[in-house]
């Protein structure tokens, strides 16, 4: 069976491919791919070595890339709990989702769904990203006669 040189891997076909799973494609799925596009080629016109090359190296370069996106969100996730962390005890104010004003103190942090969300002493929570002012701790109340 003869049939036509297949076209290289493209960001589309990847997208396709990417449409039923949100998760990035693995190196091992890229493999796949260009072992499927040799069996396929014409075999009077094979792919050059230059082409292997090519997509080999764009392979490494998108698993770096990859790896390296993951490791910047986490260290952004790090930076915004550490920054959450120093509005413990202090007032603050923002805006919900739903664009309603929300103040109050601060205290505790967490991460759901890989967002940094302050509690505040009323019950509710605001999402640091939403923090629209910042104020000093509240002041204990002065001892009497001090």
């Amino acid at each position: 069976m003869i049939t036509g040189p297949s076209a290289p891997i493209s960001a589309a076909s990847t997208n396709k491919l990417k449409s039923s799973n949100k998760l990035a494609l693995k190196t091992e799925d890229f493999i796949k791919m260009m072992i499927t596009q040799l069996q396929q080629q014409d075999p009077m016109e094979p792919a050059k070595n230059e082409q292997l090359l090519a997509q080999m190296s764009q392979i490494g370069q998108l698993q770096s890339n990859t790896l390296m996106q993951e490791s910047l969100k986490g260290m952004v996730l790090q930076h915004q709990i550490g920054s959450a962390g120093n509005l413990i005890g202090k007032q603050i104010k923002g805006l919900s989702p739903e664009g309603e004003p929300v103040a109050g103190l601060v205290n505790s942090v967490r991460v759901e769904e890989g967002a940094v969300k302050l509690e505040l002493d009323n019950g509710k929570q605001l999402a640091l990203e939403r923090v629209i002012s910042i104020g000093g701790a509240t002041a204990a109340p002065a001892a009497a006669g001090a």
